[in-house]
């Protein structure tokens, strides 16, 4: 049977820590870790961003949190009822489970008791310099070796006694373009606690450039977020710091 995960307040104080200066210094994490014969999983996100809690647990009066009120579970299986009675005419085929629908509606911007993580350092990356750079450093997290869901069994996300990875089905472009899969929280009000977990810290000076070049790899908001949306924020971005936007006649 797999070790419980430990869930606590202080991620960082059990996590060990590196920091990234350059995109070769990015390189040879990936080249590392590569060797390692060792499944990760990646989450990337600004240095000021929330610990890591599923955003139904983040409860508080600041910019980050979901809740304004204390976390209460009977709220967030009502708020996961509501949604699939109501979203049935904007989904295309019917979600196999609750873990499915949560998956869904995580993708579309509601508070889950699911992570989000991806498969790819580079995704990751990406997302952990999107906002970043001006505003300070990036952080990428990397967990190793975290059990791991049967997506063909069925699972109560609300019944489950650890932190699990559930790896969807590819329910929509958006999940198979950006790598995804999920932690599923037993209490989304803890932060994720584990000596399974590993920190880099993207220095503020090494934001720009690693945008850049993850761009020179179509790592970029037009294939991430493979819609017309997506595409016009990728191109709204390369007319904001007047770089080319390529052979179109």
């Amino acid at each position: 049977m797999a070790q419980p995960t430990r869930i606590g307040r202080n991620a960082a104080a059990t996590s060990g820590e590196r920091t990234i200066e350059s995109w070769l210094d990015l390189a040879h994490v990936i080249d590392e870790l590569a060797r390692q014969g060792t499944t990760w999983v990646f989450r990337g996100e600004p240095a000021n961003a929330y610990e890591l809690r599923p955003a139904a647990g983040r409860e508080g009066p600041d910019d980050h949190s979901a809740r304004t009120l204390k976390y209460d579970i009977d709220q967030e299986r009502a708020a996961l009822r509501r949604f699939k009675h109501d979203a049935q005419p904007y989904v295309g085929f019917r979600p196999l489970s609750d873990l499915e629908w949560l998956a869904i509606a995580q993708h579309h911007g509601m508070a889950t008791r699911l992570l989000d993580w991806t498969e790819s350092l580079l995704v990751a990356a990406f997302f952990a310099v999107e906002h970043a750079g001006s505003k300070g450093h990036a952080l990428i997290y990397g967990i190793r070796d975290l059990p791991v869901l049967d997506p063909d069994e069925q699972h109560d996300p609300f019944a489950l006694k650890e932190v699990f990875i559930y790896r969807p089905r590819h329910l929509n472009a958006r999940i198979s373009a950006q790598r995804s899969v999920f932690t599923v929280h037993p209490d989304p009000t803890a932060a994720l606690d584990t000596d399974r977990l590993q920190r880099w810290t993207i220095s503020q000076n090494a934001c720009q450039d690693l945008k850049l070049v993850l761009d020179s790899c179509a790592i970029n908001y037009a294939s991430l977020f493979p819609d017309l949306h997506g595409l016009a924020r990728h191109v709204g971005w390369r007319y904001k710091w007047g770089l080319p936007q390529g052979p179109v006649s």
